[in-house]
């Protein structure tokens, strides 16, 4: 199993959007900012070697849920 050095906060962050949670949402889940949030994501991304959330979310192997 690959591993990457993604913090707590990364993780949480992806899979909640992979279960359709908007980043508002998130924020108010986390306790954090948007910004804080968005910041988060973007260096998730980075860490990860990807441009999409969708490449984010297969590399490690997140699926995304239903929206319903």
């Amino acid at each position: 199993m690959t591993t990457w050095n993604l913090c707590p906060l990364q993780m949480a962050s992806l899979r909640w959007l992979a279960r359709g949670k908007t980043i508002a949402v998130i924020s108010q889940i986390e306790g954090r900012r948007v910004d804080d949030i968005e910041r988060c994501l973007n260096d998730a991304l980075l860490l990860l070697g990807v441009e999409t959330l969708d490449d984010a979310f297969r590399k490690i192997e997140i699926a995304r849920c239903d929206r319903t």
